[in-house]
Order: C-alpha cells, then sequence, then structure tokens
C-alpha cells in the first residue's frame, strides 16, 4: 500500500529503498521468508521456501 510524503508529495512503499524494491513479491512474503531461516536452528533450503511459500524455487 502505498504512502505519500508530506513534504514532496511523493508516493511510496515500505519497500522502497531497500532490497525489496524491484520484486514482485509481496512484503509479508519477504517478512515470512526472511523469518524463517532467522529462527530455524538449521539452513532452509529454497525447495522448502518455495512449498511454504508458495512461489517459485527461482524466486527463494
Amino acid at each position: 500500500m502505498p504512502h505519500r510524503c508530506r513534504d514532496c508529495r511523493k508516493y511510496f512503499s515500505v519497500k522502497t529503498g531497500s532490497v525489496m524494491e524491484g520484486s514482485n513479491l509481496g512484503f509479508q512474503t519477504w517478512a515470512i521468508a526472511t523469518y524463517l531461516p532467522a529462527t530455524g536452528l538449521k539452513s532452509v533450503s529454497s525447495m522448502k521456501l518455495h512449498r511454504d511459500l508458495g512461489i517459485t524455487q527461482k524466486s527463494a
């Protein structure tokens, strides 16, 4: 959901200025994708992210 700056009146989103900016994935998908490896004891494979998030393996 875009927000508007009160000073310059330009629209921006929460992904602006981050590595997520050019991605077609939503913010919630990005948040879950960073949460799963950070909280797990073992590493998370791209196949597991692909299955859990319902995205392509290339995106994962």
